[in-house]
């Protein structure tokens, strides 16, 4: 049975092509794009909402919040004591630290400036986000036409930046973009921390004496260059520096983390751990990291102005207590929202993240280390390589349908591990290149390359078996791959059988080389002029042949034809037996009609091509009849009834040889 399957060889660089080509679309820009928006999203949406993080909560400033207080919608017409009075608010509920992603980089009343930088002095945990600004500069080229583009950070004014704990830029994608990552260091001045960097440093100062100790542990050559306190740090009004110094730190000893981590690994119970292993992964990570998004949009948020017209509710409800706190604009009707960004949950909700929800999120991330890891280029390459291999060996073990279905369950199965250990680990493996390019290059290449294969297979098959049987049924054999039974088919028509006399005792008289011989240019003779007539030859053994006329109904063209193809043989055997004397090789011939069976007979070693029926039996037993009556051409009845025009001569009726009822022939 032929089945449409891979060629080993084929296979193999079939599998290697493939492979290749999902390591190089690994590395163009719109494939990560593609698989960043279809298969991350994919695993976010299959994930669904998770609980959102205890340690952050968001103050969202909206367009009800305006309303509350009789105010414009633009923030900037704000009186700046509503912040004050905010930060009073949030430090007296206990607030760890207390971000604003608000701009305050241009004054307003020397009243309000004022009230709102006591307040920012008061707390001691406020940091203020910076406004960067992209500026094009020149620079040396050839030309003298080069420019280079710098981002220029725009501090808050001189009042908060002294009160501040620090200030930070936190820059995202214009809107309205899908935003996947955030930026720890650099972006918007190299090496500077990002304001959800800033607040984890912040948060984390409990635990920076800690933190800084293990640093110099591990090495002691740090320990000169960094303050031993958050308190010196705070009051120097070091803290970027300071920031900046530790990353300088584990960039210059990439080994610096592991022994960081050993270390707290021998003492895991020790106060602040949790803290350090956070800051151990912000500093020797890397400066752009993939959010990992908690839920839809206002999963954490508290509405400003439900903070500043209420007293005991603050305790309660809207607890604050050793929490990170975000301040920014949040609008919950979305046609409202200004400062808004596409998302993961995004479609689901209907509505987008604002920046402070990012931000926040971005902080929560870097805090419980949970963002999300994609595969490193390298063993991505890797994967995407010997990926393709494997699927070309499994599409080259099994038959084509077998080989789809085996393929399609293992690209299921790689989903679901794919989904598994995103949901466990928060790790990103490749989606679109292995399920989306490599699967169906595989399956089309393979499916391709097997038919090439099948049908080359035909033609050898076809062209081997037309030396031995009729083209017709080379071609039918070739096409239906040798199925057993599958040409077999009961049809309508004449068989005529032609059988040499005395052969026997003419092959006593020759060699088996020259009988050979002999009967090969004789057979040319025969099945020339019975396929000229259209005669399917279904059978020649070593002194008979077999032909037939048939069609799938009674045609009466082609029971004429046989009986005019049986004059056409008689004649052209005289005319061989003519020309070789003694050796020539009388024939008879018989011809009945009725229903055959034509089609593959035999056992699954072994399959013959032949015509089997009661009129085979009856057009032999006939030819056989020929020497007795000392005649040439013999009909049945059942073939002079089927044609018109036909002249015979009736001989009488005769019992043939094992039928049980006379014939009339």
């Amino acid at each position: 049975m032929a089945v449409m399957r891979l060629h080993p060889g084929r296979g193999i660089w079939l599998g290697l092509a493939v492979a290749c080509i999902g390591a190089a679309a690994s590395l163009v820009p719109g494939v990560l794009a593609l698989d960043e928006a279809a298969g991350l999203g994919w695993l976010f949406g299959r994930r669904g909402p998770v609980p959102p993080p205890r340690d952050v909560v968001v103050v969202g400033i909206s367009a009800a919040s305006a309303e509350a207080f009789g105010l414009s919608e633009n923030l900037d017409e704000w009186p700046r004591s509503l912040h004050a009075k905010l930060i009073d608010r949030l430090a007296a509920a206990g607030a760890s630290v207390i971000a604003f992603d608000v701009i305050f980089d241009r004054p307003s009343s020397a009243e309000q400036d004022a009230q709102l930088a006591r307040a920012i002095r008061r707390a001691g945990n406020v940091i203020l986000v910076e406004r960067t600004r992209s500026e094009q500069l020149p620079s040396a080229g050839a030309a003298g036409t080069a420019t280079a583009v710098v981002e220029r950070r725009i501090r808050p004014i001189d009042d908060f930046e002294r009160g501040v704990l620090t200030s930070a830029p936190f820059t995202l994608p214009a809107v309205p973009v899908k935003v996947s990552q955030f930026w720890t260091f650099g972006r918007s001045a190299s090496d500077t921390p990002s304001l959800p960097v800033a607040a984890l440093q912040a948060y984390a100062a409990p635990a920076y004496g800690a933190f800084v100790a293990s640093i110099c542990h591990a090495h002691a050559a740090a320990c000169g260059t960094l303050p031993a306190s958050w308190d010196a740090v705070r009051r120097s009004h070091r803290v970027q520096s300071v920031m900046r110094r530790i990353r300088d730190i584990f960039r210059q000893n990439p080994g610096l983390r592991g022994k960081m981590l050993a270390s707290l690994r021998d003492g895991s119970q020790a106060p602040g751990a949790r803290l350090i292993r956070a800051l151990i992964g912000v500093y020797a990570g890397p400066s752009s990291r993939y959010l990992n998004y908690y839920g839809p949009p206002r999963t954490v948020t508290i509405p400003f102005q439900q903070i500043l017209k209420t007293s005991s509710v603050l305790q309660s409800k809207f607890d604050v207590r050793g929490k990170v706190v975000f301040v920014g604009v949040s609008e919950p009707r979305q046609p409202e929202q200004q400062d808004q960004f596409y998302s993961v949950f995004s479609q689901r909700s209907g509505q987008n993240l604002s920046g402070v929800e990012i931000g926040a999120t971005a902080f929560a991330n870097l805090l419980r280390g949970d963002s999300i890891a994609p595969l490193p280029m390298p063993q991505q390459l890797i994967f995407v390589l010997l990926w393709g291999l494997a699927l070309a060996a499994v599409l080259r073990r099994f038959p084509a349908p077998a080989a789809i279905a085996t393929a399609l369950l293992t690209g299921a199965a790689y989903l679901w591990f794919v989904e598994y250990r995103f949901a466990a680990s928060d790790s990103w493996w490749p989606i679109v290149v292995p399920i989306g390019i490599q699967m169906p290059l595989l399956l089309f290449g393979s499916l391709l390359a097997s038919y090439r294969e099948v049908h080359a297979q035909r033609e050898r098959v076809q062209s081997a078996l037309g030396r031995y049987v009729p083209p017709q049924v080379a071609a039918r054999l070739a096409r239906e791959s040798f199925t057993p039974g599958a040409s077999r088919e009961v049809l309508h028509g004449t068989c005529l059988v032609a059988d040499v006399e005395h052969f026997t005792s003419l092959s006593e008289t020759m060699s088996p080389a020259d009988l050979g011989a002999l009967m090969n240019e004789y057979y040319e003779v025969l099945c020339a002029a019975a396929e000229r007539h259209g005669g399917l030859v279904a059978d020649v053994s070593a002194d008979s042949m077999i032909a037939i006329w048939a069609a799938a109904r009674p045609r009466q063209d082609l029971h004429l034809e046989a009986c005019r193809a049986a004059l056409h043989l008689q004649a052209e055997v005289a005319r061989f037996n003519a020309a070789r004397g003694a050796r020539g090789l009388p024939t008879g011939f018989g011809l009945d009609s009725g229903e055959l069976l034509l089609g593959d007979i035999g056992a699954a070693q072994r399959f013959e091509y032949r015509a089997v029926g009661d009129i085979v039996n009856t057009a032999s037993r006939l030819q056989g009849l020929n020497r007795q009556l000392r005649t040439a051409v013999l009909i049945s009845d059942a073939t002079r009834d089927a044609v018109d025009g036909l002249v015979v001569r009736t001989l009488g009726r005769f019992r043939l040889v094992g039928k049980r009822n006379p014939l009339l022939v």
